[in-house]
């Protein structure tokens, strides 16, 4: 019932974040020939600044000089590049040299962008944990719900409103969600709101640039208010195919 459109532009494909950086990554491993990774298996330093000082995605913590960028732990937008790099099968490590496989060296190919972009998005959502980078728990099935965020963006998002908005209908979704959060510090319910909103929106739909915000804060470990907004990309990708949409709407509806 929700998926890609059939015609997505390459002038489309060029303003998404995310696949622009992939891109870079896959080409600076392609162009090496092959890269030798740190004794402890990480991406050189000379890598990390090239990846980062592209401005692609910046990252609050650096950006204000709280954390200093010299070695890929310090940026988790470098690290996530890299481990879906390997998880979608388009690099591999052998003898702790970095290269490309067939596929990578396949998909990197400009004509390639789309397949690319939509390998990288459902193994992101899909196959990666979202819960690698932050303090919440990690199996607790936060991004297992993300099919009907995509369709609470699709239905609501061309209009400026509020996260809690579509915290609120997921909640009403998935009521058990807060469960999960039971044997942490803290309310549950809260506990599960600023990791829903870390890891869904403030990192995940804000690498691809497909929501835009209004407020001080999109970090998801504050209450602080943010207007969410998709974005003409978002728009131009995502479609609800409602000759395969079997939805009914009830007194329970989110």
């Amino acid at each position: 019932p929700i998926g890609f459109k059939k015609t997505i532009s390459p002038d489309i494909l060029g303003q998404i974040p995310f696949l622009n950086l992939m891109v870079f990554y896959l080409q600076k491993i392609e162009s090496a020939g092959e890269i030798k990774l740190t004794t402890k298996g990480n991406l050189p330093r000379k890598l990390c600044h090239e990846l980062y000082d592209t401005g692609i995605i910046k990252e609050r913590y650096i950006e204000n000089g709280i954390a200093k960028l010299s070695k890929e732990a310090d940026s988790v937008v470098i690290q996530t590049v890299k481990i879906i790099g390997f998880i979608s099968g388009l690099t591999k490590k052998r003898n702790n040299k970095l290269t490309l496989t067939t596929v990578g060296k396949k998909l990197v190919k400009e004509e390639a962008r789309r397949e690319l972009f939509e390998m990288i998005f459902k193994i992101n959502f899909q196959k990666y944990n979202m819960g690698f980078h932050d303090g919440y728990p990690e199996n607790v099935g936060v991004q297992n719900t993300f099919g009907y965020t995509l369709y609470l963006l699709l239905r609501y998002g061309t209009k400026q409103r509020k996260f809690a908005f579509y915290f609120e209908k997921n909640l009403q979704a998935f009521p058990f969600m807060p469960e999960r959060f039971m044997d942490d510090w803290g309310k549950p319910e809260r506990r599960y709101k600023l990791c829903y909103k870390i890891r869904i929106f403030k990192r995940f739909l804000n690498y691809y640039g497909f929501l835009d915000y209004n407020g001080d804060d999109i970090s998801g470990v504050s209450d602080a208010p943010i207007d969410i907004k998709t974005t003409k990309v978002f728009r131009a990708i995502f479609e609800i195919r409602k000759d395969k949409f079997m939805f009914s709407k009830t007194k329970h509806q989110a």
